[in-house]
């Protein structure tokens, strides 16, 4: 549905998903294009839902840390082994961030924000992650979208150049919902951020979302740009 929709418009578009386009920069597997072209090739996915998440996610355990479990964490018992357990790990010892800089700034004002290493269990984002990033690369690499894809802040030096179709990393919860008419909470987030970026655009305001934030050190821009990636809307 959305290569359809991309392919049918010409002209310049945003294309947002809620999870995370990168993992924290100590963890070494970095983010934007790089991360989700080796994910492609590792996650298998298949129509009716079944996939094999967890192996990965306990194989990308296994190559830094010498079969300890992390930093991926949470699954169910069944998918449990060496490398991977259903409890969280102890993210000091393993000199790994649980947290990307965004994330770290977002704990500030909301606490309960989940880290891309948890896979299972209440408000986890690691496993769509994992399937996540692996679809984002489809798209970038469409022979019909491919030369007018890029990814934000990636490849666009945040807003220098936002032409094209344009894949964001976006959290819907930033933003109150709760005036839009929709039963489903989910609906809600996605149609009020939706109707925040027509507005933003229509004012000539959006662009400055994108730029680079502020009160990041030379080092942390760079990270975040080159590495981790950013979440739009977080100032």
């Amino acid at each position: 549905m959305v290569r359809g929709l991309l392919v049918e418009r010409r002209g310049d578009a945003l294309v947002g998903f809620d999870f995370p386009y990168g993992f924290p920069h100590a963890s070494g597997l970095g983010g934007g294009r790089e991360i989700a072209a080796r994910l492609a090739a590792l996650i298998l996915d298949t129509p009716d839902g079944t996939n094999n998440r967890f192996e990965v996610a306990a194989r990308l355990n296994a190559e830094p840390n010498a079969g300890r479990p992390g930093p991926f964490w949470g699954c169910p018992p069944r998918e449990a082994c060496t490398s991977l357990r259903a409890t969280k790990p102890d993210f000091a010892r393993l000199g790994v961030p649980e947290f990307r800089l965004v994330e770290e700034r977002l704990r500030r004002t909301r606490p309960g924000v989940q880290s891309a290493w948890k896979l299972y269990g209440a408000g986890s984002v690691g496993s769509q992650t994992l399937t996540g990033l692996p679809a984002v690369h489809r798209l970038l690499t469409d022979p019909a979208l491919a030369a007018r894809s890029r990814i934000w802040p990636f490849e666009t030096g945040w807003d220098a150049d936002l032409s094209g179709i344009l894949h964001a990393e976006i959290w819907p919860s930033l933003r109150d919902s709760d005036a839009q008419p929709f039963a489903i909470k989910d609906a809600r987030q996605v149609a009020e951020l939706r109707d925040w970026a027509l507005d933003m655009d229509a004012r000539g305001a959006l662009r400055r979302y994108f730029a680079r934030p502020a009160g990041l050190s030379q080092s942390e821009e760079k990270i975040c740009r080159e590495s981790e990636g950013w979440i739009l809307g977080v100032e």
